[in-house]
Formats: C-alpha cells, structure tokens, sequence
C-alpha cells in the first residue's frame, strides 16, 4: 500500500476547466504502462497526486477514469475482513500455483454469487457479506462495515472515459467525456451485492524471495464498468 497523502482540494467548476483543457489536447501519452494507465495519466494532468487515501478525490466526488468499450471491472473500493480461515491455510487450501512466477502459489480470485472455479461465492445473510466455500466461511464483513466505506469512498463519482490508440505498442489517451454519478445510498451497494453486480477479488501470492510470506494487494469490490448506473444516477457535465 501507498503511503497516505493529505488530498488536494479542486472545486468541481476547477475540474471542469482543466478537463476542457485536456480535452482540448487531443491524444496525450501514457505516463505508465498496463491497466492503470488511463487513470494514472488523467490524474497526472489534472496536477493530482495518485490517491492512495480512502475519502474521495475533490469536492465530494470520486474520480475515475476508464477506457471507452472496455470490459471488464473498476474498483470501488479495498477493505480485508475477518478472516475466520487465515490467509494462510486459505492459500494452502485453495490456492494454486501461479501461472507466471514458478513456485509460488497464487490465491487470486474473482468471487461473486456464483460459484467460480475455485469453488468459492457470495454468500449474505442479514448481518454480513461473506466469501465462502460450501458452508465453510472464508472471510466476512458485516454489512455496517462494507457500506460505511463505500458512503466514505463515494460519496460522488466523476466518471472521464477516453478514446485509446497506439503508436509504436505505446497507449496514447484522449479523454472526451466525462459523466458524474450521484444519488446512491447504503442500499442500493448491498443490493448490488446481493444482485451480482458487485465482485469480491481476493488478491494475493506467496512470496518466495522472502520465504512463505504472503503478499496481499487487498481485497477489492468490483464493479462492471457499464454497471454504475445500478448504484447512481448518471448526469453529464
């Protein structure tokens, strides 16, 4: 994890001038390769500092940034939870061995309500959100827990999509459209649990290099990009 860094204050009409500007610009290059790139560069422009705190970014509103017609997932938010089976013996027992770093044991995995190929799922009851594997509980959270920082996290969300090319293997953005999600509430985010639309990835590895350690990047619940307006109301700026 990053190291906690205080947030700059941008009022959202501040915001709406430096996107123009961006905009503006045309196709701007990466500043950092892979599936953070998009974001990682839009918030170098804007003069933000990567976030690595939990509150949202300016004025209220959650930044984020995504590739048009992409698929896949964007992060809510991480929070580990009470793991009744320690992360360690869940490694043991049901990880498997990772598919690029030889000899280590990945625990990675995508969990919703449906069971995956590990065989773990969502399960819910009225008190707690829980990853589980037949009747074994793996790790919960109850529910006070989960939506409290998922109010703290986002509050807002403003929402910036770019179109992609490359040149010579290199990503080059052009963010053209920005949207804001407003109008959420603590249940429409269990709902979204309890519906499918949200997903649990556990992430972690041994380490080798450092005997049996784990190395966990942090729990995350994910959302299908095309699925936010499920748990906000959508408006142009």
């Amino acid at each position: 994890m990053g190291k906690a860094i205080e947030a700059v204050p941008m009022l959202l009409s501040e915001f709406k001038q430096k996107f123009c500007a961006i905009k503006a610009r045309g196709f701007i290059k990466s500043h950092r390769k892979g599936d953070t790139g998009v974001g990682h560069t839009f918030e170098q422009e804007l003069g933000l500092t990567e976030n690595c705190i939990s509150g949202p970014d300016f004025e209220g509103n959650e930044l984020k940034a995504a590739r048009k017609g992409a698929g896949g997932k964007q992060t809510l938010f991480t929070k580990e939870g009470e793991w009744v089976v320690s992360q360690k013996d869940y490694i043991l027992q049901y990880g498997f061995p990772h598919t690029t770093k030889i000899g280590e044991i990945s625990g990675q995995s995508t969990v919703t309500k449906t069971v995956n190929n590990r065989g773990l799922s969502i399960a819910t009851t009225d008190d707690y959100c829980a990853v589980v594997y037949g009747d074994i509980i793996i790790v919960k959270w109850d529910w006070d827990t989960l939506v409290d920082q998922f109010a703290k996290k986002f509050p807002a969300c403003v929402k910036v999509f770019a179109d992609v090319e490359k040149r010579d293997g290199v990503e080059y953005f052009h963010y053209n459209e920005v949207y804001r999600y407003v109008g959420t509430d603590k249940n429409l985010f269990r709902t979204a649990i309890e519906n499918d639309v949200i997903a649990i990835d556990i992430r972690m590895r041994t380490q080798n290099k450092i005997g049996k350690s784990l190395r966990n990047r942090g729990t995350a619940f994910r959302i299908n990009h095309g699925k936010m307006e499920e748990l906000f109301i959508k408006e142009a700026l």
